[in-house]
Formats: structure tokens, C-alpha cells, sequence
């Protein structure tokens, strides 16, 4: 079975009313069986959901799937772009830290990258994204990730993915590349 269908059809357990789809849950907390469970869930020693804002069962179908359809062993949901770009720079970056990325950027990326990140000593510059020489000439010892979005917003230009990642291929690092899924 083609992997696009079986991510179709694999969905979360149904519950006891057999529904065909997927409920949503608009809960923002959950029950436990006893406090021993929650204290255990709470620091991280038993799965479960404990309050939405951090996963619930909907997110984690959707996470599931998506790492399903790019081949990955697991993902991250996050309700926007930004929310994704911010906490994956702030997930892999320390201070004195460097990020090398595409020009063609959406303009709270450029905030995020020339106005956000300086304040804890991470630094960014742009290079032309088509061309793996200017990636390999802007690189520097405290590069952790090289960043490119395709496509770009607004101009909607379609970056080539294919040059960065033969660039990472050479020198290792972190990639981290925001695309759209539609």
C-alpha cells in the first residue's frame, strides 16, 4: 500500500462510539488514574497527555502522519511557521553560535534572525542560496545550522534544496529548512 493512503487510514484508537473519523479533542487538561500516574507523567517517567498545550491525541495523529509522509522517525507540531523556526534555533543554539541562511527569507524570520537572536549572541548572515560556494565561503568554525524556506514568502521562489544539502553533505551541521505543506 502506497505510504500516502496508509497514512489515510492509520488514525489514533477509536473509541467506544466506532466514529469513522477522528474526534477532536478540545479538552486543555486530562484526567488521571491516581496521583502516583500524574506525578510519573508529569516528570516525564510514563507517556500520557497531561495538558493540551503540549500534545494531545489530534497532534500526535498529525505528527505521527507527517513523519510518516517525510520518512522520519518522529516530528514536532507547532501552531505556526515562526513558532516551528523559533523553537528549532531555540532547541539547537547557544550563545556564540552562527546560522547561515538563504537571503530569501520571510521578514519575521529576517527580525527573528537580526534582531531576536543578536540579543543572546547568535549571529546570522545571508548568502545567496543557489550557489554552494557562497555557503562554503561564509562558513564559519561556530556555524550550526544553515537555514534556507522554500518556497520563499512572498516571492514564492522555489530555493534549491539540493545545493545546501550536498554543502552539509561536506562540512556536517545542523540543517533546518521551513517548507510548506499543502
Amino acid at each position: 500500500m502506497k505510504k500516502e493512503i496508509q497514512v489515510i487510514r492509520d488514525q489514533i484508537k477509536r473509541s467506544d462510539y466506532s466514529e469513522h473519523s477522528v474526534p477532536l479533542y478540545t479538552t486543555s487538561s486530562y484526567v488521571f488514574d491516581n496521583p502516583d500516574d500524574m506525578a510519573a507523567m508529569f516528570n516525564g517517567e510514563q507517556e500520557g497527555y497531561i495538558y493540551t498545550r503540549y500534545s494531545n491525541p489530534n497532534v500526535s495523529e498529525f505528527i505521527s502522519k507527517m513523519a510518516k509522509l517525510e520518512n522520519a522517525e518522529n516530528g514536532w507540531a507547532t501552531a505556526s511557521g515562526m513558532a516551528e523556526i523559533f523553537s528549532t534555533f531555540g532547541a539547537l543554539l547557544e550563545a556564540g553560535d552562527h546560522i547561515l541562511s538563504s537571503r530569501a527569507v520571510f521578514g519575521s524570520t529576517h527580525k527573528l534572525l537580526t534582531e531576536i537572536l543578536p540579543k543572546w549572541k547568535i549571529e546570522a548572515i545571508y548568502v545567496d542560496g543557489g550557489s554552494p560556494e557562497h555557503w562554503e565561503e561564509a562558513i564559519q568554525p561556530n556555524t550550526k545550522i544553515f537555514y534556507l524556506e522554500t518556497p520563499t514568502n512572498p516571492g514564492l521562489d522555489i530555493e534549491a534544496q539540493h545545493v545546501l544539502f550536498t554543502v552539509i553533505e561536506t562540512y556536517g551541521s545542523y540543517q533546518s529548512y521551513s517548507r510548506l505543506h499543502g
